[in-house]
């Protein structure tokens, strides 16, 4: 295994994958999972990342392990936004009219990157980085780019963000987190009821707030 000190780490869900999953005959759901995911690839390569892994209707990809420049985070955060614009040229099965949606979550830090294994080899990264990169997507927003804090340091000079606040995200505890604003994200109506959520809940009950999030 390699250690790389800092690389940018993304993770991509299909909102509402297990209802569209099963009502949509697996032929269907296979096609638009094509569709989308090679749509991603040629936006990876492009945009100069790596992609990790698909499992389901999960995305993964990195930048920076490399070690080639230093611009990683922005290279993949411009991918995660047209990332979005992609999708919204893929049609959700058996729902005329209306185009699939993604959620992406990002977090920058160290991590390890090797081989495991003997059969079906696949180049992996391993750390508390990729974990919280996880969770950054899925504590995100329909169509948005949620990031963490230090991968806001990281780009707060060529991206704009909005601070969510403090928020108890599972098994790390609270973080300050941030939604990109983009003109290709609805990222300012995922921030009116994000924070409608919250002013109707105790300073003790965020995680309630993101659970009706999740809900909504």
């Amino acid at each position: 295994l390699g250690q790389h000190k800092e690389v940018s780490i993304l993770f991509a869900d299909i909102v509402g994958y297990t209802s569209i999953s099963a009502a949509v005959p697996p032929m269907e759901l296979i096609n638009m999972l094509n569709e989308m995911f090679t749509a991603f690839d040629e936006l990876c390569d492009f945009h100069g990342c790596y992609k990790v892994q698909t499992i389901g209707d999960a995305y993964m990809a990195v930048a920076g392990h490399d070690n080639k420049v230093d611009d990683h985070a922005s290279r993949l955060l411009s991918f995660a936004l047209d990332m979005i614009e992609a999708v919204k040229n893929i049609q959700c099965p058996r729902s005329p009219g209306q185009h699939m949606q993604v959620r992406i979550g990002m977090h920058s830090g160290p991590a390890y990157a090797g081989i495991v294994g003997m059969k079906m080899p696949r180049y992996c990264f391993f750390g508390d980085a990729v974990n919280t990169a996880s969770r950054m997507e899925s504590n995100g927003f329909a169509m948005c780019v949620h990031v963490s804090e230090d991968t806001m340091n990281l780009l707060n000079d060529q991206f704009e963000f909005e601070c969510l606040g403090p928020r108890d995200i599972k098994g790390k505890g609270p973080m300050e987190t941030y939604l990109v604003m983009d003109d290709r994200c609805p990222w300012r109506p995922a921030l009116d009821k994000y924070r409608e959520l919250t002013a109707r809940s105790t300073g003790s009950s965020i995680a309630a707030a993101e659970e009706e999030r999740e809900r909504g």
